[in-house]
């Protein structure tokens, strides 16, 4: 079925309508009980004309003059000059040619016919309210005209920054990957096929969303886990990597590569000469709750990675107050040699 009206039309439309109706009921309800003259000067035809008077001084001032005149000619004394000769001339109008047209004259005992006595002020109220009620239109309608188109605006400007951030995550990805496999080639070389084979996996996934604004909780299940099983080919068997999920709604969406990028570092700057090395990722997802926490050990002597200003960590703090503004929590906690995130978003 076609839709003939948008809401909005419809509802700008509908509030005219509504406008015109008071406006017309006004001295109805002003002045319950007129008198004689009164009757035959408050005609229902002359009411009529009165409306579609004073509603073309409305729109005539609110679509014409004023954004024609005064905004774009920015020529004020024109508009002024120009509103003055409308609004005479519609006084006029309405004081003398429809009276002599549409009010009957009447005739007191000898007297010759004359037309019933004209409070000639009556027109000066009407058109000066609907002279001040339609530059209050007009301005506000400009006003929340300018809103939208600056709310548009911005949207626009996150949606390219969105967008530019997104197209940093995946070089980011690979750069770090390959600077892995670079590091296997040299101490076990017979792994090279095997990551080679686990990455084309991850690649494929990223091809896959890299159009699309959001992946369900299972799908960033398997990715996390494949990326997790590349990580323990490159690693020492020493390394004690602890991975657990609990997702009791995978069908919940999550804008994608938010994760990653805190597993990756954990993986990147775990310390494998420790003691006992160890990465511990957890994720979990309750109702509309996604919780997610990384922890790692790591040498504070070899380098400070979140205060150097990492692309990956950088990017998606901005894509989670873009994605989610309070509606996410971030924590970062960093001791002499462990690093955790704790990070918890609200699911939509």
């Amino acid at each position: 079925m076609i839709r003939l009206f948008k809401p909005l039309v419809f509802i700008q439309i509908s509030l005219h309508v509504l406008f015109w109706a008071l406006v017309a009921i006004f001295p109805i309800i002003s002045n319950p009980l007129p008198n004689s003259s009164n009757l035959l000067f408050f005609t229902p035809f002359r009411f009529i004309i009165i409306i579609i008077i004073l509603a073309t001084l409305f729109y005539l001032n609110v679509y014409f003059l004023i954004p024609e005149i005064l905004n774009r000619r920015k020529n004020f004394w024109l508009y002024v000059g120009m509103l003055l000769v409308v609004l005479l001339g519609f006084n006029f109008l309405l004081s003398s040619i429809i009276p002599a047209i549409l009010i009957p004259t009447f005739k007191l005992g000898n007297a010759p016919p004359s037309p019933p006595p004209i409070n000639g002020n009556f027109n000066i109220f009407p058109l000066a309210l609907i002279t001040i009620a339609s530059f209050a239109y007009r301005y506000l309608a400009d006003w929340f005209k300018f809103l939208n188109q600056k709310k548009d605006i911005t949207n626009a400007n996150l949606q390219t920054e969105l967008a530019f951030l997104r197209s940093q995550i995946s070089p980011h990805f690979i750069f770090n990957v390959i600077n892995g496999i670079v590091s296997l080639s040299r101490t076990k070389p017979t792994l090279v096929e095997p990551t080679l084979i686990q990455l084309s996996k991850l690649m494929r996934y990223i091809l896959y969303i890299s159009d699309v604004e959001n992946v369900t909780l299972q799908e960033k299940e398997d990715y996390l886990s494949s990326y997790i099983d590349l990580q323990r080919i490159r690693l020492p068997n020493q390394v004690n990597i602890n991975y657990s999920t609990e997702i009791s709604n995978p069908q919940k969406y999550l804008a994608p590569m938010l994760l990653i990028p805190f597993v990756e570092n954990a993986f990147k700057f775990c310390n494998t000469d420790a003691q006992i090395p160890f990465i511990t990722i957890i994720l979990k997802a309750e109702k509309n709750v996604l919780t997610f926490l990384v922890e790692n050990n790591y040498n504070p002597e070899s380098i400070d990675f979140y205060e150097t200003g990492g692309i990956g960590l950088k990017n998606v703090k901005r894509r989670l107050e873009l994605l989610y503004p309070n509606e996410h929590v971030l924590t970062i906690k960093q001791t002499e040699d462990t690093y955790s995130v704790f990070l918890q978003i609200q699911l939509k």
